[in-house]
Formats: structure tokens, C-alpha cells, sequence
């Protein structure tokens, strides 16, 4: 990608862009008007998701302009969507709109399918690491490991070079020793401790980091020697 428009569109705030799902509710209202007009909203939906992941792709096209330059080691681990996980939850939401949509049918003039599908759509734009667990990506390169994690509307992007990581140890997540947990999904507990060499830290925010590849032993392999345990 052009460094310009990557520099562009992690400029903006996620918060900004998250604001999208608001038009589902404009567009489903207002399906029965003239097509023209409600399909204005559904343009603003697909702009929205087209720019979250051009934010993705320009973060990564960021992270390996700037430490993996001229074909430098560059490992990806993208964690895929729980697909159990989120039909369970999904067959929730659906139940729970059937419901809402049974309760208020013939309020503020919507129908029941306009009401079910309001509800639906605008909770899994809205809340969609509530149903597909939380986008996370994971790059190892000569130097370092790069993140970048959107558990809502806020998204971390963060670079930790190797000079700053004391060791990274193979374990269970333990929520009570205050780690920071960026990974896909809560319910998954065997994954890899970030350890900084600072006592303080990575960071005022972030102390030590809990993270879950996709493939735990194919990561270990690609980090530098005496890293991995």
C-alpha cells in the first residue's frame, strides 16, 4: 500500500468508525421508503466495514515497510473465528430478537421483521467480538513481535522488540496475576506470557502480556533462539 493512505486511515479512530452500525437502524426503518434514499445508509454500512479492514491491511503493510523491509522475515498468525462459539451465540441473538420482535410489533411503525432484523444486525455490527471473538493479529519479524488487537472499539497496536522481552514462557492464563490477555477469544486458557525485562513493564499500561497464535508450536519455531520455552 501507498505509506500515505496507511498513515491516513490509522489515523482515524476505530471509535469513528464503529459509529456505522447506527445506520442499520436508519436503513432498516426506512426500507419501505423510496430505495434511492434508504440504500444511503446501507452505502454508509459498507464504507464502515470497507474501512475497518483497510485498517487492518494498512497496519500490516505499516509494520512490515517499517521492520521487515526488502524481504524480511515476516510470520503471520491471524486466529480464525470460533465458528462453535459464535453459532451458539448467534442462535441466542436470533432467539432473543424473535422475542423483542414478538413484544414490540406495531411500535414506532415498524413491522416484526423490520424489528427482528434491526435487532440482529445492529448487535452483531455494534458488538461483533461478542459474537467472532476479538479480532487479533500476531507478526514475528527480525526484531520483534507486533500485535495489533480490536476487542470493541478501541484497537492496541503495539511493536515489542526482542531487547525488550525477558523470555516468552508457554502457560495457562491466570486472571488473578493481572496480565493482559489480547486474544481472540476468553475461553481458550493454554497460550504464551509475554515477560518484559523492565520490572515496570512494557508499559504504564500494559505490564505482562498473555497472548493465543493460532498455532502455538509453528510461532515458538519462528521466534529467536532461547525465546520460545
Amino acid at each position: 500500500m501507498i505509506p500515505f493512505l496507511d498513515r491516513f486511515i490509522l489515523g482515524i479512530p476505530r471509535l469513528f468508525i464503529k459509529q456505522f452500525p447506527y445506520a442499520w437502524i436508519a436503513f432498516i426503518a426506512l426500507w419501505s421508503w423510496p430505495p434511492n434514499f434508504s440504500f444511503i445508509f446501507l452505502l454508509i454500512i459498507l464504507i464502515g466495514l470497507s474501512m475497518l479492514r483497510w485498517q487492518s491491511a494498512a497496519w500490516l503493510s505499516n509494520l512490515r515497510r517499517e521492520y521487515a523491509p526488502e524481504d524480511g522475515k515476516f510470520y503471520l498468525d491471524r486466529p480464525t473465528i470460533p465458528l462453535k462459539k459464535a453459532a451458539q451465540n448467534l442462535s441466542i441473538l436470533v432467539a432473543i430478537a424473535g422475542i423483542v420482535a414478538v413484544l414490540f410489533r406495531g411500535q414506532f411503525g415498524l413491522n416484526i421483521w423490520q424489528i427482528f432484523f434491526m435487532v440482529v444486525g445492529f448487535s452483531i455490527f455494534y458488538r461483533d467480538s461478542l459474537f467472532f471473538g476479538a479480532p487479533v493479529k500476531y507478526v514475528i519479524t527480525a526484531s520483534g513481535i507486533g500485535i495489533h488487537f480490536a476487542p470493541g472499539h478501541l484497537d492496541y497496536r503495539l511493536f515489542l522488540k526482542f531487547k525488550e522481552i525477558s523470555r516468552i514462557e508457554r502457560t495457562q492464563f491466570q486472571k488473578d496475576k493481572g496480565w493482559d490477555f489480547f486474544a481472540r477469544t476468553r475461553d481458550a486458557k493454554d497460550g504464551l506470557l509475554l515477560i518484559p525485562k523492565d520490572p515496570n513493564g512494557f508499559s504504564k499500561r500494559i505490564k505482562k502480556l498473555f497472548i493465543i497464535p493460532q498455532d502455538i508450536e509453528k510461532f515458538l519455531e519462528q521466534l529467536p533462539y532461547g525465546y520460545g520455552k
